[in-house]
């Protein structure tokens, strides 16, 4: 079989409703030369029956046996990809239709040696994300300081293949643990962000665990995903931390609290407060760092009912 000059990965779970639309999206691409993986994360409702519903060749669906998460997922699409490119997109969004054409186009201009190309998103509510993008390719400081500046917000990603070789996805941990992955990216490799929105972030998903405000989803999770989530807040902060300290301080900040509020959550108090101390040492005004400090005093129990109150708060601002 050919190599295609594209795979796209889409990672999804319980999602029957809206995965189709995420695949049509990338099946309706005015550039044809690519393949679709769809990397189900052991759904229990009819998602699987949805995609093999498609008769489309270049649609390939590979099912987890039990959940693992959505980087384990991406991390499954990655290894299982044929194409030169690998174009990694959830379940909530969709494609532009000439997406893979723009992206084509600016691999053929890319410079010597950049192997990641980024592309702005549509969100639903009409927000474009990243806010700007850097003019020129950027690499370890460049990636740090725009998002100190920028914020880090959401863009779609267009990664050569053979990067995964050295940079891959992370394979065996749960929860939001991308600021590591993107961190160690942007240490390897040089990148370009193009100042086009190729995607569309949607808000429907019934199950998003970032937007999640439900009490009987979050609680449980919240523990489960402590250990894993500490562990990413450490390794970001060995690998990184000095980076961080020096060209994105609030990152740092907020490293060391995702650290302290994950170590509070399993009632490691010792180690929370050593992280909400570090947090505030770099920046004393942090209202949030002080929170976690004060809630993680009072214990787990507590540090889970606040991550669900600043939830439900977030989610009446938006």
């Amino acid at each position: 079989m050919a190599t295609p000059f594209f795979t796209v990965v889409v990672t999804t779970y319980n999602r029957e409703r809206i995965v189709r639309r995420a695949v049509d999206s990338c099946l309706a691409q005015t550039f044809a030369d690519l393949e679709v993986v769809v990397v189900d994360d052991a759904s229990t409702d009819g998602t699987v029956a949805a995609l093999e519903s498609y008769e489309d060749p270049r649609v390939r669906v590979v099912a987890h046996e039990r959940n693992r998460g959505i980087n384990p997922a991406r991390h499954t699409g990655a290894t299982a990809a044929r194409g030169e490119w690998v174009v990694v997109v959830d379940s909530d969004w969709e494609l532009m239709p000439e997406a893979l054409e723009r992206l084509r186009a600016a691999i053929e201009a890319l410079p010597e040696g950049v192997r990641v190309v980024r592309f702005r998103l549509l969100w639903d509510d009409g927000r474009v994300t990243p806010a700007f993008v850097p003019p020129e390719p950027y690499g370890y400081e460049g990636r740090i300081q725009w998002a100190e500046e920028e914020g880090g917000e959401d863009a779609g990603r267009c990664i050569n293949a053979a990067v995964f070789e050295t940079t891959p996805y992370i394979a065996d941990r749960r929860g939001a643990i991308e600021t590591l992955f993107e961190l160690d990216l942007a240490k390897a490799e040089t990148s370009v962000c193009l100042d086009e929105v190729l995607g569309m972030e949607h808000s429907d998903a019934p199950n998003s665990w970032m937007r999640s405000t439900s009490a009987a989803e979050l609680m449980p999770r919240l523990r489960q995903e402590a250990p894993d989530m500490l562990w990413m807040a450490e390794t970001s902060l060995e690998r990184h931390g000095e980076a961080l300290r020096r060209w994105g301080p609030r990152q740092y900040a907020v490293l060391q609290r995702v650290a302290a509020t994950q170590a509070y959550l399993l009632g490691h108090r010792r180690d929370g407060t050593r992280h909400a101390l570090r947090a505030l040492r770099s920046r004393p005004l942090s209202p949030l760092a002080w929170i976690a400090l004060l809630l993680g005093l009072l214990g787990p129990g507590a540090v889970a009912g606040g991550t669900l109150v600043l939830r439900r708060l977030q989610a009446l601002r938006t």
